[in-house]
């Protein structure tokens, strides 16, 4: 059985990991959106392979961190669960931390991610596809 400063300091380091990916995920889109917007002129010129070959990076990059967020999410919500178990015995905890850190679930946090990531993904894909989703027509 892990010791209770090491399992609290895991379930610390696996939320700043997630914290991280979503940190991460954000600033790529940012990023995406910001070159979609501002350099649409560039991106409408480009060819057909040139938009597919943008199109599967975005949607690789999304499926990486999806799966890592996930995974991540995951691996939290057992830590919590364990600790739950080991240390979570009744009148131990006030009533607050116990509904908020120790019986707390990130079960549905999959889904969150997913939907998240299919709408970033679909947006970009729209602009790139149809400069008419993101741009006012052009006299």
């Amino acid at each position: 059985m892990i010791e209770e400063p090491a399992m609290i300091e895991a379930i610390i380091d696996t939320r700043q990991q997630v914290d991280f990916l979503w940190q991460f995920f954000v600033t790529v889109q940012i990023a995406i959106f910001a070159l979609l917007f501002i350099y649409d002129r560039a991106v409408e010129s480009m060819n057909v392979v040139a938009k597919l070959m943008a199109v599967a990076g975005i949607a690789l990059f999304s499926w990486i961190n999806g799966n890592a967020l996930v995974n991540t999410y995951m691996l939290l919500d057992s830590l919590i669960h364990q600790y739950a178990v080991w240390y979570g015995k009744p009148g131990r905890f006030e009533p607050s931390f116990l509904q908020h850190f120790v019986k707390v679930s990130y079960a549905d946090r999959p889904q969150v991610v997913m939907v998240t990531h299919s709408l970033s993904f679909a947006v970009v894909v729209l602009a790139l596809l149809s400069r008419r989703f993101i741009q006012a027509k052009r006299d």
